[in-house]
């Protein structure tokens, strides 16, 4: 245990300092997740160990693992760090002066010509040692040619200019050596390939409200959605044009990855999914409105909820429906309505007319079921323990409701009527009883002179029963049909 250490409040007044090499060199072409993470683990550095981990940093910045693992990568490519472990991360902040100190690794008579062409492309400024190491590095490590090296730094001239630093040009060489691309004529190939795009490239900018040329990264992606996804040019148009607001070539990434994953691929297959998303969104309104609730974001909504209904069968008037009888029966929210969903479904109740069909049946059962619980003497509203009662004595032991009014007048006054119409209903079921002339016969016979049954208590004693037979009939006792009762 440490003897002195800083308090949290202190940690959190002091300042964090960032190398105005990173700053000039880095920061001008990292993307704006890698620059949250090298800031945010600068910071980390001066951290206590409890507060300085993978989960905390993963939290914080909304990023997993393996994207850590890939930004870390690359800026150990760039010297800014080492990667001490990949499993745990464990990542070593480097001192970027000493980075930027001459290359001892490599003899700079091997690299005189690669060195000297590579310099020519810059005519404003001069490289420095460790770019050069930079350089050198990565031809080794990814045995691409250094003619093919010299024209991917020519065209990223061309593209950002020649203040393009290193970090950029060795990313760009890296995708396309991942993608085969490692002599001169393979790059040859991929400049022909985007040459060949420029009108496509032209047509999706118009479509995106952009002016001027596309950036590396765009023409990436248009290869990417025509040559490895499948779609046409009218497609990514129309994908296009579906975004709303805020137009970029993220966005549009983004819709036809959506796309993708939903087999959807030419435009007019994403114009009847547009349109039937719309309709979702407008259900999905409607019902949120009708329940009560408020939602700023849809998607969750759609996918969770209202798109699995609709997949159901139900069609938008009966999940209004089901809506409304939710709001009035105090049901206030979505998982609440998707059980009451589910119970309709498991009805085959996917119609407006079917659910209130239902509705009406159970409304019309629960006045019959309130006669019964007035004529047992008592003056309440009918609970789920009454509809389950009388299932049972209607459904299953199949009395009609002017026998079951009949033992509910005979229980009237007793301390717990229900159980008295239970037993009355059991002894009626066991002698035969089914009509209401029956039921006064039988009600009229004084118990001394009705018919004397076996005793299931003295027959259970004078026979014995396995474990395993008393578990296979309360295992299939729900199986029984009613005739067997």
């Amino acid at each position: 245990m440490s003897l002195a250490k800083f308090s949290s409040d202190f940690l959190m007044e002091s300042f964090t300092l960032v190398d105005n090499l990173f700053i000039n060199e880095h920061l001008p072409h990292c993307s704006e997740k890698q620059i949250k993470i090298y800031l945010y683990g600068l910071y980390m550095c001066s951290m206590p160990e409890k507060m300085n981990s993978l989960d905390e940093m993963c939290a914080t910045l909304g990023v997993s693992e393996a994207e850590l693992l890939s930004v870390y990568t690359d800026f150990e490519d760039a010297g800014l760090c080492r990667v001490v472990s990949k499993e745990p991360l464990e990542v070593a902040y480097c001192s970027l002066k000493r980075a930027m100190q001459p290359p001892r690794k490599y003899k700079s008579e091997k690299w005189n010509d690669f060195n000297r062409e590579l310099q020519q492309l810059f005519h404003e400024r001069m490289l420095t040692p460790n770019e050069y190491n930079e350089y050198y590095t990565f031809l080794d490590s990814v045995k691409l040619d250094r003619d093919a090296m010299l024209m991917i730094v020519r065209y990223c001239i061309e593209l950002k200019g020649e203040n393009v630093r290193y970090p950029y040009i060795l990313t760009v060489a890296r995708n396309w050596a991942n993608e085969g691309v490692r002599t001169v004529a393979d790059v040859e190939r991929k400049l022909n390939e985007y040459e060949a795009q420029s009108e496509d490239m032209r047509a999706v900018l118009s479509a995106l409200g952009r002016k001027g040329g596309a950036e590396l990264e765009e023409k990436q992606m248009l290869t990417k959605w025509t040559r490895s996804w499948g779609f046409t040019l009218p497609a990514v148009l129309e994908a296009a044009k579906s975004i709303k607001a805020g137009k970029t070539f993220r966005k549009l990434d983004t819709r036809l990855d959506e796309f993708y994953r939903m087999g959807v691929f030419t435009a007019e297959e994403m114009k009847e999914y547009n349109a039937h998303r719309e309709r979702l969104q407008e259900l999905a309104v409607k019902i949120n409105k009708t329940i009560g609730v408020f939602y700023e974001s849809l998607d969750h909504v759609i996918e969770v909820y209202t798109s699995p209904w609709l997949e159901k069968g139900f069609d938008e008037k009966a999940l209004l429906t089901v809506a409304h009888y939710c709001f009035l029966s105090g049901i206030r929210t979505l998982e609440g309505m998707n059980g009451v969903v589910e119970k309709f479904y498991s009805q085959g109740l996917l119609t407006v007319d079917a659910i209130n069909g239902f509705i009406g049946e159970q409304v019309a059962q629960d006045e019959r079921i309130k006669k019964i619980v007035e004529a047992t003497g008592r003056d309440r509203g009918v609970t789920a323990s009454d509809r389950n009662f009388y299932r049972t004595w209607s459904a299953v032991w199949g009395f009609p409701d002017e026998v079951i009014l009949i033992a509910a007048e005979l229980s009237a006054g007793r301390s717990y009527p229900t159980s008295a119409v239970n037993r009355l209903l059991s002894e009626w079921k066991a002698q035969g009883v089914r009509t209401p002339e029956d039921a006064r016969r039988a009600a009229a016979q004084p118990s001394d002179r009705q018919p004397a049954r076996p005793s299931s208590a003295k027959n259970f004693e004078e026979r014995s029963y396995t474990d395993e037979q008393i578990r296979s009939v309360m295992v299939n006792i729900d199986d029984l049909e009613d005739d067997d009762l």
